[in-house]
């Protein structure tokens, strides 16, 4: 085997690697951006069970309450942020490694689709950042509707 034939070798196996641990890294970020929403609502719904639980409460309870629903959005609102960071970066390497890759591989990759019609852009990949987002914000909304409305009941 000659040089330039191990390094091809190598080249094939780095870009294998790559774009392996990209793909699973992408898998990795998008499931957690599920469980810290989900985790999210269910830190909302702890939040507002609790008036329920422990009856009456007063006004500084009420307001660490708020605290706490805000801690949770604003929280929630950073870490879905920065894995979809996380994935952008991903999904730029991914591009950026199927360029290397040869002709059969990009046929197959666009399911025997033109580039024109199956383009490699980072923007036309789906996110789904506004949504998470989107619920954490409709949670908040929620959880203070609803201490406003325990609050004002008792």
């Amino acid at each position: 085997m000659t040089e330039q034939q191990s390094n091809e070798e190598q080249k094939n196996d780095e870009l294998r690697f790559l774009y392996t641990a990209c793909v699973s890294e992408i898998d990795s970020f998008k499931k957690q951006q599920w469980q810290i929403t989900n985790y999210g609502l269910l830190l909302y719904a702890a939040i507002v069970s609790i008036p329920k639980l422990l009856g009456t409460l007063n006004q500084v309870e009420y307001f660490v309450l708020f605290a706490v629903a805000f801690s949770v959005v604003a929280s929630g609102w950073y870490l879905v942020g920065v894995l979809a960071d996380a994935i952008q970066v991903r999904r730029k390497r991914l591009i950026e490694t199927r360029k290397q890759f040869t002709k059969e591989f990009m046929n197959a990759w666009r399911y025997g689709k033109t580039e024109a019609e199956v383009p490699d852009k980072l923007e036309a990949k789906l996110q789904l950042l506004w949504f998470f987002r989107s619920v954490f914000l409709v949670g908040f909304g929620a959880v203070c509707w609803l201490l406003v409305r325990f609050a004002c009941a008792t």
